[in-house]
């Protein structure tokens, strides 16, 4: 195996780590939403530890303090995303989709179409295992690298975003990834939507989460696949007015960090 890699994403890691923070960016990046027990989710302290470890690599937040929001949806595309389309065309809003490449494979004409209305394409990767534990041949060869494929040959982009499913990752596949130039998407706020989304008044309690925890330069976990989102929906068409009227822009992630969204196509 190739170690290169790793130790370039290493070196990296060591370098923004040690590099000062800029007084006018913010000192420590910050989950803002609870956790909640029995349901094997990554712990808020990983998250912010890592984020404190490869800042400039790994995010929850924007590191400024602009009243700009980053709305993100993860595990379509699907008949969801169809939906959040629209409403996100109604709203003139752009956002984030994180797609899994088996999904890009199952529904490419959703996946153009988000594409085509401005929206940035990030890659979750292909069937949403638990990373922690896969090689690096696995993360990248079975996983990311299998939806980059998925995403050059179905899109013509080739994502230079990341989240990892359920945020769970370790520190040396970081550093593997980083090497890779990707940037991993985390969130400051979990709006909870696959725990609340087969209660009445789903749309509700999602509005009240991010009402309650926004924050400027958030970062928004939220779901276009993977169950019942009709209350996301119905959620996004409620949060964006409201946000627009606290003085809130709505940008995509890659223009929050400062980033291009995606790689050459020949990567």
């Amino acid at each position: 195996m190739n170690i290169l890699p790793c130790v370039l994403g290493l070196l990296l890691s060591a370098m923004v780590h040690a590099a000062p923070i800029p007084a006018d960016e913010k000192p420590v990046q910050k989950v803002r939403t609870g956790f909640i027990e029995g349901w094997n989710q990554v712990p808020l302290k990983r998250l912010e530890d890592q984020a404190a470890r490869y800042r400039g690599t790994y995010y929850l937040e924007g590191l400024h303090n602009t009243r700009r929001i980053a709305l993100t949806f993860d595990d379509g595309p699907s008949s969801y995303t169809t939906a959040l389309l629209k409403v996100l065309d109604k709203h003139q809003v752009k956002a984030t989709f994180f797609f899994l490449g088996a999904q890009v494979e199952t529904a490419p004409e959703t996946a153009r179409a988000a594409l085509k209305a401005g929206h940035t394409i990030a890659n979750h990767s292909y069937d949403h295992p638990y990373l922690t534990g896969l090689t690096p041949a696995q993360l990248w060869d079975g996983q990311f690298g299998r939806s980059q494929r998925i995403f050059k040959e179905k899109l013509g982009v080739v994502p230079a975003l990341l989240r990892p499913p359920y945020g769970f990752i370790d520190d040396s596949q970081i550093a593997l990834l980083a090497a890779r130039r990707q940037k991993l998407i985390l969130w400051s706020i979990d709006t909870q939507d696959w725990y609340v989304a087969q209660r009445l008044g789903a749309a509700n309690a999602l509005y009240n989460t991010v009402m309650n925890t926004v924050h400027p330069e958030a970062i928004v976990l939220m779901h276009d696949g993977g169950g019942n989102r009709a209350g996301t929906v119905e959620a996004v068409d409620m949060l964006i007015p409201a946000l627009k009227k606290q003085g809130y822009d709505f940008v995509t992630v890659d223009r929050l960090i400062g980033t291009p969204a995606y790689l050459a196509t020949t990567q």
